[in-house]
């Protein structure tokens, strides 16, 4: 999980404070404007990493099918050289 700097990934508390008194709310309002924001920064946030958790999600279930046809592809060739070598054997005899 990516930690996150207040000074960077969210608005801190100050300037939404101060983006609230620039649209000209104070008290109250002010007050329940930051909190929503702060409340839609969560929402994004939590947004963001259920789509990266997914896109792990995804690239490990490629990575495990990927195996799973190699190892079925490895199996595969053994049984022909296995195939190989016991025909060699009745030919021999």
């Amino acid at each position: 999980m990516e930690p996150c700097s207040s000074n960077t990934t969210m608005t801190t508390i100050q300037a939404l404070k101060d983006l609230g008194e620039q649209l000209g709310l104070e008290g109250t309002d002010l007050r329940d404007f930051v909190k929503e924001q702060q409340y839609l920064e969560r929402e994004e946030r939590t947004k963001e990493r259920e789509e990266r958790e997914k896109q792990h999600d995804f690239e490990k279930e490629k990575q495990d099918r990927e195996m799973e046809l190699r190892r079925m592809e490895f199996e595969i060739e053994m049984k022909k050289i296995e195939t190989s070598v016991m025909q060699e054997g009745l030919n021999d005899s």
